[in-house]
This record gives C-alpha cells, sequence and structure tokens, in this order.
C-alpha cells in the first residue's frame, strides 16, 4: 500500500535534499517530532513518547512522513533549523497556527476565486 500511495503521490517529482548529511536530516526529524509531540499534548492532551522510526503512528514516524512530502512536493521543509532550535516549544505552536491559518486563507481565496 505504501509503495502504491508513493508511485502515485510523488509520481513525477523529483526528491530535494534539504541537508547536508543523514545525520541532519534525522536530527530536523526528531526536532520536528518535539514539536508534534508537545502540540499534541496540548490540543488533545495526549502524552506518548516519541517512538521510533518505522513504527507507525509515533511522533519520529509522522515527523519522518512530514519531511518526506516536503522532499517531494516543497521548496523547504515546513520549519527550518533555526525555528526548531531557537523558538520554545509555544513560540513553535503559534507559528505553525499562524502557517496553517494563511494556507487556509489561500486556499479559500483560490477557491473563492474560480
Amino acid at each position: 500500500m505504501v509503495a502504491f500511495v508513493e508511485d502515485t503521490l510523488y509520481k513525477d517529482k523529483v526528491k530535494k535534499n534539504f541537508f547536508k548529511d543523514e545525520k541532519e536530516r534525522l536530527l530536523w526529524i526528531r526536532l520536528n517530532a518535539q514539536h508534534i509531540q508537545y502540540s499534541s499534548k496540548k490540543l488533545n492532551r495526549i502524552d506518548k513518547p516519541l517512538g521510533e522510526l518505522g513504527v507507525p503512528y509515533t511522533y519520529m514516524q509522522i515527523s519522518a512522513n512530514q519531511l518526506e512530502y516536503d522532499e517531494y512536493m516543497c521548496d523547504a521543509p515546513r520549519y527550518s533549523f533555526e525555528e526548531l532550535l531557537s523558538l520554545s516549544d509555544e513560540e513553535m505552536f503559534r507559528l505553525a497556527r499562524e502557517r496553517n491559518k494563511e494556507e487556509i486563507r489561500k486556499m479559500f481565496a483560490k477557491f473563492l476565486n474560480e
């Protein structure tokens, strides 16, 4: 099933490399997983460990899935290293909400203009 999704979703897309090596890529995945974990605690009152890569539905795997999507479909990862390292959990949470609101505004504007 996963191969089918990748084949259709990323068909004719080139995978971008945002990091200098695999160690840096894994660090980004871990930092983003911590952000997802914090958001889950704050929004849903769910307190689970980060988990591991390769284990479905863990924060680490969700983060890896997000990065893989970004590598194929976006021009940059959803958060920079600077944002993940320098902003507090609450500041990252607010940044994510602002970006999501802006993305929703763009989608509705596009929908309304068509």
